[in-house]
């Protein structure tokens, strides 16, 4: 039974960063959960780009803390439906989502302490080694940084890297793409990310300007809401078209793969909705044949992707969670694994945190 569920709220600073669709970033939010349940102790967590925090915060407090306390912890995705459809009214993805994760994911924490399981195994998966690619939110960089930020990600060994796209002047998008490229030659893969920035008509003349760099994937060229504009971009582009990270319900991921609006498959347990969502998402992906990758939260995401069957790359962020994790993923020869101890092996410093608390 769930005895309590306590969140907290932390603004988390980062270095000036930004992107074509977000603009200027400053901070992170970070929203932790513990929750209770025959005398073990969950965690989970939501986090966003520095806007909604306490939004999401307030829903977990105010709305599904209330609604789940008392009710029987071992089915986690009847509780993830239980919470969907209370907050449907106002839902059906953006904060809600959010607020739902971060409670999902410690719920899927206690199913693993319980049974003493880690969470791949939970999901039905085999632990592995995973590619991970090195990601910036490098756009306002100048060129020599972005250089210098790259060289980083070849000294740990990543076998792909990804930079930001979506400048005003399109000459200036692919100078930079060939630059890096130059940098770091054929073997290393080339991903690009415009962050919803471009109108369909620009994301085709964009992509394919940028056809000849050799990419491994064009990353979120239009709004997430124009499902038939990707399903354009993924049959006229000779780039595979990834999406995921903005998609909070697997609802939209189910349209996307039905309507051939993407081609590679991109989950984020925070902002897909949960662990129980972005396995749908990998289900759909799976049954579909697509390949998959991740968006951030990237110790979920290695157990996630051990339980798909076509997993290409995992995602290490600039903005990761590192600092203030007990235990930080380790990767070796840019690859990661995911942790062997029973549940989702993620644990906050509570120390490291403490600065930060709102």
């Amino acid at each position: 039974m769930i005895e309590g569920i306590e969140a907290a709220y932390y603004r988390l600073p980062l270095p000036l960063s930004g992107d074509a669709g977000h603009g200027q970033i400053d901070a992170e939010e970070l929203v932790t959960v513990a929750l209770r349940a025959d005398g073990l102790v969950g965690h989970g967590y939501a986090y966003t780009i520095g806007r909604g925090g306490r939004a999401v915060l307030a829903l977990i407090e105010h709305d599904l803390a209330p609604l789940l306390v008392g009710q029987d912890a071992a089915d986690v995705e009847a509780l993830w439906e239980t919470m969907w459809r209370r907050l449907l009214f106002v839902g059906r993805g953006g904060l809600a989502s959010f607020a739902i994760a971060a409670v999902d994911i410690a719920l899927w924490d206690v199913r693993g302490l319980r049974q003493g399981q880690p969470l791949y195994a939970l999901l039905g998966g085999s632990p592995r080694l995973i590619p991970a690619y090195g990601s910036g939110v490098d756009l306002p960089k100048p060129l020599p940084e972005l250089l210098g930020q790259v060289e980083g990600f070849l000294r740990r060994g990543f076998p792909g890297v990804k930079v930001k796209v979506g400048r005003p002047d399109a000459a200036e998008d692919e100078a930079r793409v060939g630059a890096v490229r130059r940098l770091i030659g054929d073997r290393v893969d080339l991903m690009v990310d415009a962050n919803m920035a471009w109108t369909v008509d620009q994301a085709l003349e964009r992509g394919r300007r940028l056809e000849g760099a050799g990419l491994y994937w064009l990353e979120e060229p239009t709004a997430p809401e124009d499902v038939a504009g990707h399903a354009r971009l993924a049959t006229t582009l000779s780039l595979p078209i990834a999406v995921g990270e903005s998609l909070h319900a697997p609802s939209e991921f189910r349209r996307y793969v039905e309507e051939g609006a993407v081609d590679i498959v991109q989950i984020d347990p925070i902002t897909n909705g949960g662990i129980t969502a972005s396995l749908q998402a990998l289900a759909l992906a799976d049954a579909a044949g697509l390949p998959t990758s991740s968006h951030y939260a990237d110790e979920l995401s290695a157990h996630l992707l051990c339980a798909s069957r076509r997993p290409v790359y995992l995602e290490k962020h600039a903005f990761a969670l590192d600092p203030y994790l007990e235990a930080p993923q380790e990767v070796v020869d840019g690859h990661v694994r995911p942790t062997q101890t029973p549940g989702t092996g993620l644990r906050f410093a509570a120390r490291a945190l403490a600065p930060y608390r709102g």
